[in-house]
């Protein structure tokens, strides 16, 4: 293993990662013989996952949406005034081809703002803003500084839509987000307009994705899923558990991973509980979960609703197993729905393993000047990344026409090439013509032929503070691990 690789305070040293880049989600075995970035090495992390169901109404308002949609000129390429959510109120631009212009080039931010997971918005735009200052405090790209145009898809697919019809009147040069909660509601837009498009979230849905313009940062849920299982069983010596997922298909997408990877090596489900949200009540759920006497819980819920379930879950008196969640474990607003003094006990998620100390700590340098602050949200550093590998794209293509600068993001993240860890440093080196590999702030940001990266997770657990720390780590080749046992 490097010896610059960062470990956050109570992990263990991690392994090598060298194993497929991506895992199967529904009980299959992997193919893991073309899955594999070149190296085969991964990292960094996930965030939430599927998309949201609310009813034939909403997907009847999806399709006249989507309908209209090509009615909206997509002009991202070219020049346009910077509107009021631009974050310089300069006049922005998204120059199709390498320009003499000094005009800024526009980010497009498409996030999760509002809604029951706007946590994940706040997170994300964390990360792509540190990313825009590091670049702008470096040269910029090619003679132009970076501005930002931030518009709320509220977490839903419908939503979505609207959002990037207004985000497309800014001329994004490319787009940062969204989550899993709605990229599926515009995927297809991003590529039939070839707009460049680097996102964050865990969703199986995009494990074999082909869409040549969007890029996922983190690994998939598949990934994660099989992370929790492995903890359950060697970290905890759970092997009887129930499930306590809300109903939603955000939630709902991650039963078959997490249950197949659990019950192949050696666990059993006892129950699988579906909640509705926002209920004033789930003792009858939370009775057939424990009916049987899990030794822990699988569990994924937004903070409303967590805090009513364990409220029932304290009536009972069934609060001594532990609740493994995934990346939405490590938000403050869950454990502090459920209660710190609980949380801190029996709550547990999953963050982005060890990043490399050089790209970490530069990204540390770019949010402390952005937010004032050297503490990040989670998630953030994936979001900073993606800006500054499109930023290195675009100066390894010497244009900033998206459709040429496209096809260098695997150009400059993946290997051979010399390891880069900041911007600065990949600027340099492809002014000498150097082939660079740029590991990032969570992770080696290597993509296989699916645009899907892979890595180990951390298992963390806050304190009755409020401060997140590990408690376990789970490696790259732990999880793959998982699925040894799959015929």
């Amino acid at each position: 293993m490097p010896s610059d690789r960062y470990h956050p305070a109570g992990s263990r040293p991690r392994g090598t990662r060298s194993e497929p880049a991506i895992l199967e989600a529904a009980g299959s075995p992997p193919n893991w013989v073309g899955l594999l970035g070149q190296s085969g090495e991964r990292r960094s992390k996930k965030i939430t996952k599927g998309v949201p169901v609310k009813g034939l109404k909403k997907w009847a308002k999806l399709a006249t949406v989507a309908a209209s949609f090509s009615m909206v000129a997509a002009a991202c390429g070219s020049s346009s005034s910077a509107s009021s959510s631009s974050s310089s109120g300069s006049s922005g631009s998204s120059s199709g081809s390498s320009s003499s212009s000094s005009a800024p080039l526009v980010v497009g931010e498409l996030l999760p703002m509002s809604g029951a997971e706007a946590f994940v918005g706040q997170w994300f735009d964390h990360g792509i803003k540190a990313g825009v200052y590091d670049v702008n405090h470096n040269g910029g790209v090619l003679g132009h500084q970076l501005t930002t145009a931030l518009q709320d898809t509220a977490g839903d697919p419908v939503d979505a839509i609207t959002a990037w019809k207004s985000l497309q009147l800014e001329h994004p040069n490319f787009v940062a987000g969204p989550s899993s909660l709605e990229i599926m509601g515009v995927i297809n837009q991003f590529q039939q307009e070839k707009v460049v498009d680097l996102m964050e979230g865990g969703t199986t849905q995009l494990d074999h994705m082909k869409y040549s313009y969007v890029f996922r940062t983190f690994p998939s849920d598949s990934a994660l899923l099989a992370a929790e299982a492995y903890y359950a069983i060697h970290g905890l010596n759970c092997t009887k558990a129930s499930l306590l997922y809300t109903s939603d298909a955000n939630a709902q997408a991650e039963v078959p991973a997490v249950t197949s990877a659990f019950t192949a090596n050696g666990g059993t489900i006892l129950a699988n509980e579906q909640i509705q949200a926002g209920q004033s009540s789930y003792l009858s759920e939370v009775s057939s979960a424990f009916a049987k006497n899990p030794q822990c819980i699988f569990f994924h819920a937004d903070p409303q609703t967590a805090a009513t379930l364990f409220a029932n879950v304290r009536q009972l008196g069934k609060l001594n197993v532990h609740f493994i969640a995934g990346d939405t474990g490590a938000s403050l607003q869950l454990a502090q729905a459920i209660g710190l003094s609980d949380a801190s006990k029996w709550l547990t998620g999953m963050t982005a393993p060890a990043a490399f100390a050089p790209a970490y700590n530069e990204f540390l340098k770019a949010y402390q000047g952005q937010w004032h602050t050297n503490k990040p949200l989670p998630a953030s550093p994936a979001m900073y990344d993606a800006v500054i590998m499109a930023a290195l794209a675009m100066t390894a293509a010497h244009t900033t026409n998206p459709h040429v600068w496209v096809n260098y993001i695997t150009k400059i993240s993946n290997p051979p090439g010399i390891p880069v860890y900041t911007y600065a440093q990949g600027v340099k080196l492809l002014n000498e013509g150097k082939k660079i590999n740029y590991q990032g702030a969570s992770g080696p940001e290597d993509f296989n032929q699916y645009h899907n990266v892979f890595s180990g997770f951390d298992v963390v657990q806050f304190n009755t503070s409020g401060s997140l720390h590990t408690v376990y780590s789970v490696t790259a080749s732990e999880v793959a691990s998982m699925y040894s046992n799959k015929g």
